[in-house]
């Protein structure tokens, strides 16, 4: 009767090799999560200003005009 075949252990090279590899592709993966995190954020903020510019175009209100408004406002006022 023949013996069941048994997995050979690898080495602790080979798993140190494959632990870098998962390392590295799990970085590359997370560079690249950071990335498209950053342009999201840039896109919102540019959609964000436009809308802004919008209101204040509709509005005739300069941008030194808005300062000054918010700037009289209480602390109180602006976080409601």
């Amino acid at each position: 009767m023949a013996r069941p075949r048994t997995k050979a252990r690898k080495s602790y090279e080979e798993l140190l090799e494959e632990n870098a590899e998962k390392i590295r592709k799990h970085t590359e993966v997370l560079q690249a999560l950071e990335k498209e995190r950053k342009e999201l954020q840039a896109a919102k903020r540019d959609e964000e200003m436009a809308e802004l510019y919008r209101y204040m175009q509709e509005r005739g209100i300069s941008a030194q005009e808005l300062l000054e408004s918010l700037k009289e406002r209480q602390p109180d006022e602006m976080a409601s």
